[in-house]
């Protein structure tokens, strides 16, 4: 299996994250092991250590479906990982809001430097961010 440092100058050795992976604690499609994070996206398994993550936070994204006759907004769910100087690094899909609450939960003992949850910034009114 290939691992990818999603923070270019932390690289660590493939001999090292492999029986982390194989051991980590299952959130499908992320995996929490000893000391790094891990998130597949398609073929691609990406990594990066607690230390590095600053913020983690829920993003919930309708998308228009046509279901039937009718359009309908389904929400979708993401966990959004950001790294120094609250750059986004990963926003990974999850299959639902139970397990998303469950994988920052689990971030929140891992992650004691990490501010888990989103902050509004003070001249956002709503919730809502219209992309």
């Amino acid at each position: 299996m290939r691992f990818y440092p999603l923070l270019k100058d932390a690289a660590v050795d493939a001999a090292v994250l492999e029986p982390e992976y194989t051991a980590g604690e299952d959130f499908t499609p992320a995996k929490l092991g000893a000391a790094h994070f891990f998130f597949k996206s398609g073929r691609k398994v990406y990594y990066i250590s607690y230390e590095a993550i600053t913020r983690c936070f829920r993003r919930v994204e309708l998308v228009n479906a046509r279901v039937g006759c009718c359009n309908q907004g389904i929400p979708m769910e993401s966990v959004v990982i950001c790294g120094a100087e609250e750059r986004e690094l990963a926003q990974i899909r999850v299959g639902s809001e139970r397990m998303s609450k469950a994988l920052l939960e689990a971030l929140s003992q891992r992650c004691p430097n990490a501010q888990i949850g989103y902050v509004r910034a003070e001249d956002q009114k709503t919730a809502v961010r219209y992309v």
